[in-house]
């Protein structure tokens, strides 16, 4: 029983040095303020920047005003490094009396590009106006091998055209660090003569050089590419960077685009009654619906909507006019109203539509009308041909012998 004891009171002992053994530098000693970083090491790319949030909050108990200076010990040469709050390098903080609340810092720390690959230790010292300075150690490990934490990319990086007709490529740049990033955007590879613009997803008009992306999200971007009228067939690249501001460091995507002169028109605008065929008596009238979509990859304008003529019936085209643009994928319905003339002949007849825009034509959508003259009218004409005949016999019978 004693030597289980002593074995309890050795083990407590160990317990009690590792336990105190592992108690952040940062909380060392007496202060008017605490210190509680977050994070103490990190791995990052020569020439990246890695970022180390940090908690400073007034000390256990004090409500009196407090303040401390931020200072950056034993950096190595070249390095850049510094504290922010709120987007702002500083070098001290304002605890005023009776405010409670933390304040978040950022440690911020770049190594040079030619930072060779290894751990390095950097010291910083949160002097307050009371208590002890409170030292806290942290570990930037280089390694080039370290994957740079920005991607983009396109779900569709290739499409085709024909020469002088816009396209535009989808891109999405991501970061995934875990903090803000800025990124300049840039075409580092292009057909001579040919025009590239970035420009905004939400209106597709503002052109953009520059983006700012929040910790883990994403920003999408157009990339609109308009060929000149003499491109000839082929496939050609077009390379973009999105550099990380001040720094050599980025990423690239390709996006190729195929120059094709036999791109049939009618297969970037299409047209799709809502039916293949109707029945008209005459004098009756029906309405079909009619679907006229973009299936091209750029935006047509001014779209018009046909019909051809038809021997005994009429058509129109209700409420459409003419429709400004439709974007790639995009669809528009309208209606037409056709109409069997009383004269209209018995039989089958074809009513052709065609959509048009200034930069394509469909083929022609086909609606079959069958005019078929009711049995009722047939023998309401058979009747009235009697009746004729009889008040004509009763005239000629009445005033034909005088």
């Amino acid at each position: 029983m004693i030597y289980k004891k002593q074995n309890l009171r050795k083990t407590g002992i160990v317990l009690m040095l590792i336990i105190l053994l592992t108690i952040p530098t940062a909380s060392a000693g007496w202060s008017s303020i605490a210190v509680i970083p977050s994070i103490t090491g990190k791995v990052v790319l020569p020439g990246d920047t890695v970022e180390f949030p940090i908690t400073i909050e007034k000390g256990y108990n004090n409500s009196d005003k407090a303040w401390c200076s931020l200072s950056i010990k034993g950096k190595n040469d070249g390095w850049s490094t510094g504290f922010y709050n709120d987007g702002d390098q500083i070098t001290c903080l304002t605890f005023p009396k009776n405010k409670d609340s933390p304040e978040e810092v950022i440690l911020r720390i770049k190594p040079p590009i030619d930072t060779p690959n290894g751990a390095y230790t950097i010291w910083t010292d949160f002097k307050p106006d009371d208590g002890n300075t409170i030292s806290q150690e942290f570990v930037v490990n280089v390694d080039s091998e370290a994957v740079l934490d920005l991607d983009i990319y396109s779900n569709v990086p290739g499409l085709e055209t024909r020469p002088n007709d816009p396209v535009e490529f989808y891109v999405t740049l991501e970061n995934n660090y875990d903090h803000r990033v800025a990124a300049n955007i840039n075409i580092v590879e292009k057909p001579d003569d040919w025009d590239v613009e970035f420009l905004e997803e939400d209106n597709g008009k503002y052109r953009i050089t520059k983006t700012s992306i929040a910790a883990n999200e994403v920003q999408n971007f157009i990339v609109k590419v308009r060929p000149p009228l003499n491109a000839t067939d082929g496939t050609y690249p077009i390379v973009l960077n999105a550099d990380l501001e001040n720094s050599r460091l980025g990423v690239s995507q390709q996006l190729d685009l195929t120059i094709n002169r036999g791109i049939e028109e009618d297969k970037m605008l299409s047209i799709f009654p809502g039916t293949k065929s109707i029945g008209l008596n005459p004098g009756s009238s029906e309405e079909i619906v009619v679907n006229l979509r973009n299936m091209g990859d750029w935006t047509l304008n001014n779209i018009d909507l046909k019909v051809q003529d038809v021997t005994g019936l009429t058509t129109e085209v209700r409420s459409f006019g003419t429709v400004d643009e439709l974007e790639p994928g995009e669809s528009w319905d309208t209606s037409i109203e056709i109409t069997a003339r009383a004269d209209a002949t018995s039989g089958s007849k074809e009513v052709l539509m065609r959509a048009v825009s200034d930069e394509a034509q469909s083929i022609d959508g086909i609606v079959e009308v069958t005019v078929e003259k009711s049995s009722s009218s047939g023998f309401l004409g058979i009747v009235m041909v009697i009746v004729s005949i009889v008040i004509l016999l009763i005239v000629v019978s009445k005033f034909g012998r005088r």
